[in-house]
């Protein structure tokens, strides 16, 4: 390649990372109820403010009380929404599952959830970089949580079918350094 085309990718490439970025940090720009956690709303329970509510039946529901789906844009209205930036993670409902990043990988690097199971997830920085923990499979596209540095945040989502669904950070060459890991779906 030349070096405008090297350009062009490199300008490419940055485009696409602030426009995700900008989604999953900022909802995808829709406005939403921003419940405390364990705050009763008319659809469901909240994990965490900002995330999606849980029916009584277990389900992961929108705002609007239909089940959220899986394979869709991240911070669109219809994906579980992420939660804003949560204060001290150790308020957290206690069946929540906690991960942290740095550059030197996620800990823990898995973790096991049952089929079906509402999955309240929480991703911690712990370095000064920004991570994007996103799954590679296209089933569970829309769940992902951006943090920025020192940050946690959490998103509920249904556990798919059994399996073992790997996932990454999504920063360019988070992945590659050793930021990956997988969910064991029993």
């Amino acid at each position: 390649m030349n070096t405008k085309q090297n350009i062009i990718i490199g300008v490419a490439t940055v485009v696409v990372v602030i426009v995700v970025g900008y989604l999953i940090f900022s909802g995808g720009g829709v406005p939403t109820a921003s419940a405390p956690q364990g705050t009763k709303t008319e659809q469901g329970t909240v994990s965490a403010p900002g995330t999606s509510p849980i029916s009584e039946t277990g389900k992961v529901v929108t705002q609007t009380g239909e089940n959220v789906k899986l394979n869709v844009t991240p911070g669109t209205p219809e994906a579980p929404q992420q939660s804003n930036p949560i204060a001290s993670p150790k308020d957290l409902p206690p069946q929540t599952i906690k991960i942290s990043v740095s550059a030197e990988g996620f800990s823990p690097s898995s973790f096991t959830v049952k089929s079906g199971a509402a999955v309240t997830l929480a991703v911690t920085a712990t370095d000064s970089q920004t991570h994007v923990f996103l799954f590679d499979d296209k089933s569970l596209s829309a769940v992902a949580i951006g943090v920025g540095p020192g940050e946690t945040r959490a998103i509920s989502f249904n556990a798919p079918k059994a399996g073992e669904y790997a996932f990454h950070c999504d920063v360019p060459g988070h992945s590659a350094r050793g930021e990956v890991g997988k969910m064991i779906v029993q």
